[in-house]
């Protein structure tokens, strides 16, 4: 699997543990792991194999196929506005890394609200 599957898999993971009221921690607890690494799944920034997965699912009580489902739903996408271009690579890196947060707050406002 490559990474973009990964990181599918990891919010087919927090998708469901948001519509389950669970936690990463529930979750790291029942497969024998620490919280950190259970971030990294739910990052998609851990590789894990079929057998983990297969784990995964047994535990959220949810098919295999629903974590490896991948999303065809386009999402909303916030864009900073400027006026000019960014020229400098670092400048540009921080504005994507701001962006990354912001979606990933008003991703836990939805949450929050559903």
């Amino acid at each position: 699997m490559d990474g973009a599957i990964f990181k599918q898999v990891g919010n087919n993971i927090q998708d469901i543990l948001a519509a389950q009221g669970k936690t990463q921690q529930f979750l790291a607890d029942g497969l024998g792991i620490s919280k950190q690494v259970m971030n990294k799944i739910v990052a998609g920034s851990k590789a894990i194999n079929v057998a983990e997965i297969r784990q995964i699912a047994n535990i959220l009580n949810v098919t295999v196929d629903r974590l490896l489902t991948i999303e065809t739903e386009t999402k909303q996408v916030h864009n900073f506005a400027f006026m000019g271009q960014i020229e400098n690579e670092h400048t540009k890196n921080k504005i994507e890394f701001l962006q990354t947060v912001i979606d990933e707050i008003l991703m836990l406002e939805e949450y929050a609200n559903a």
